[in-house]
């Protein structure tokens, strides 16, 4: 059946990206919930330890030890926060920062190389065909969660 094949090329395609993505982030040490987690701080740096592990849906505890992990690398540092003592803000060092903008370059050499010798054309196409397939995906998901609930 080609809806099979097709669904069976995007699983690949899928697998090939995530193992090209963790390759870059082996050689930091990290695993993606680590670098999400820096990149969350990055676009929050006033949140709590407390509050981005509610956002990760992280326990406090599994929280405690990946951001014990990320000071050893040197990644993370704790301040305190100012309006609650018992509360540390996570900052991140520059190295953390380097590792995170080496990251997002790696990321926009992988797209560019992985769609090279396409057409912009064809990517369009592509896009819109890639579209569709999300919105299916989307429709499939929503009738899933509203089977469940009632």
């Amino acid at each position: 059946m080609l809806e099979s094949d097709v669904a069976l090329q995007l699983k690949a395609t899928h697998q090939k990206i995530t193992q090209l993505l963790q390759y870059k982030i082996d050689e930091y040490g990290l695993t993606f919930g680590q670098l999400f987690l820096i990149m969350k701080i990055l676009n929050n740096p006033h949140a709590s330890q407390k509050e981005l592990a509610k956002q990760m849906r992280f326990t406090e505890g599994a929280m405690s030890v990946v951001v014990k992990r990320l000071i050893s690398l040197g990644i993370l540092e704790q301040e305190p926060l100012q309006s609650d003592m018992r509360y540390n803000r996570l900052v991140i060092t520059d190295l953390g920062k380097n590792v995170v903008k080496d990251y997002q370059e790696y990321v926009v050499k992988v797209y560019q190389d992985i769609f090279e010798g396409l057409s912009e054309d064809e990517l369009i196409k592509l896009n819109k065909l890639l579209t569709k397939v999300n919105n299916n995906l989307d429709k499939i998901n929503k009738a899933n969660l509203k089977n469940k609930t009632e």
